[in-house]
C-alpha cells in the first residue's frame, strides 16, 4: 500500500472529482527522465535548475579529470528528482492555491479518492449530529459526551 496526498481545486467543494491525488513515493519516470518529468509537471524553476546542473555534469564528463564526479553529479540530479519530485509537485499545487484535503493509505489512486470521499461523507454526517453543550465545565443533561475515555450517547 502507498500513501496518497489528496488536493482539492481552489474554491471547489470537497470531495471534488477534479481533485489531484498524488502518490507520495519514489517517481521512477522522474529518475529516468528528470528534465522531461519536471517540464511535464510544470515545475519550471526546478526544470531549469536540473538543466543547468545536468549541463555542468555533461561538461565534467567530457573532461578526463572530472569524469567520475560528473557522472556522480548527473546521477545525483536524477536521484534527487526521483525522490523529491512528487513533493515539489505538491508544493507547487499549494502555491497555485490548491488545498491539501486528505492523506490516504491505499493500493491505487482511485481507491485513495474513494476513501477520501467516504471520509468526507462521514465528517459531513457527524457535523449534522448535535454537539454537546457545556456550561460551567459540566455537560447539560441529555447531551452526548463521555465518561472518562468511554463514549456515551444518550437518547
Amino acid at each position: 500500500m502507498s500513501t496518497y496526498l489528496v488536493f482539492a481545486r481552489p474554491g471547489a467543494p470537497v470531495p471534488d472529482e477534479g481533485s489531484e491525488v498524488l502518490n507520495d513515493s519514489f517517481a521512477p519516470l522522474a529518475f529516468a527522465f528528470p528534465v522531461f518529468w519536471l517540464l511535464f509537471n510544470r515545475l519550471w524553476l526546478e526544470a531549469l535548475s536540473a538543466i543547468v546542473v545536468l549541463f555542468a555534469s555533461v561538461l565534467m564528463i567530457a573532461s578526463d579529470a572530472f569524469y567520475w564526479p560528473g557522472l556522480v553529479l548527473g546521477l545525483a540530479v536524477s536521484l534527487i528528482t526521483g525522490l523529491e519530485g512528487r513533493n515539489w509537485r505538491a508544493a507547487a499545487l499549494l502555491r497555485r492555491g490548491w488545498r491539501f484535503a486528505d492523506l490516504v493509505e491505499a493500493g491505487d489512486a482511485e481507491t485513495a479518492f474513494d476513501i477520501h470521499a467516504a471520509r468526507v461523507g462521514q465528517t459531513a454526517e457527524q457535523s449534522r449530529r448535535p454537539q454537546p453543550v457545556f456550561k460551567s465545565g459540566r455537560m447539560e443533561a441529555g447531551a452526548e459526551g463521555a465518561i472518562g475515555l468511554v463514549p456515551v450517547e444518550r437518547t
